[in-house]
Parts: C-alpha cells; structure tokens; sequence
C-alpha cells in the first residue's frame, strides 16, 4: 500500500509539472497564432486576383504542369514505374525539342494505345484537376 500512495503522489506531481507546461505552452501558441493571422490579414487585405493572368501562368510550361494527371491515369493500367517513365520521357521531349507536351504524348504510342487525343487533353486541363479546392478555399 505505502507503494502505491508514493507512485499517486509522483503521479500527481508530474500531472502539476505536465499542467504548468501545458498552460505556457499553450499561451505561447495562442500569442503566435494571433501574430499570423495579423501577418496573413495585412497579406490578403492586398491581393487582388486575376483569373486571366491565372490562366496565362498555368500555361506557361505547355501543360507540364499537369503531367502528375497523366501519369496517374496511366499508372491504373500501366503501373507507377511504367507511366512515370514514359511522362518523364514526354517532358523531356517537349522541353528539349520546343513542342506541346500534349502533341509528344499524342504521338506516343504508349499514351495513345490507353488515352485518346481528347483524354490527353482533359487531363491537361488545369480547371479539371483542382479536386475540392474551390469548396475548400470557400
């Protein structure tokens, strides 16, 4: 008995030590919380968006920017490894020899024997690809 009344009060006293940390710890948060939300209000209060200009930046790698949406629609029936190989080559394809990344996956027939030219293109769509963000960001 006189073991378990030392082991309660060790307890007890490292629950009061575990509280007082606890409590600054949490003061410290909320004080850093509300710095931020003070930065990211001053941020916000100032952006102003620019769908156009959105869509211009999108644009700017010629839908590289979308060839995770590639591979992982081949990866269904291709595998990872496999998928990743033949939009790895794409890419490098279309940086190197200036065309649209959708014309070198067009023209491979390992895209092409799965996806049809249309498919390639919806998958390249950015708007397609944002999932739930618009309900999110609302």
């Amino acid at each position: 008995m006189p073991l378990a009344l030392e082991a309660m009060q060790t307890e007890h006293e490292a629950d009061r030590t575990t509280s007082l940390m606890m409590d600054a710890a949490e003061a410290r948060a909320a004080i850093a919380t509300g710095d931020m939300l003070g930065r990211l209000y001053a941020v916000v209060s100032g952006l102003k968006l620019d769908p156009k200009r959105m869509g211009a930046n999108l644009d700017l790698s010629g839908g590289l920017i979308m060839a995770e949406a590639i591979m992982l629609e081949l990866g269904t029936t291709l595998g990872r490894q496999q998928a990743h190989d033949i939009v790895y080559d794409a890419a490098q394809a279309a940086v190197v020899e200036g065309r649209a990344f959708s014309d070198v996956l067009a023209a491979d027939p390992r895209v092409t024997a799965r996806l049809d030219r249309r498919a390639i293109d919806r998958l390249l769509d950015p708007m397609a690809y944002t999932g739930l963000c618009a309900d999110m960001a609302r």
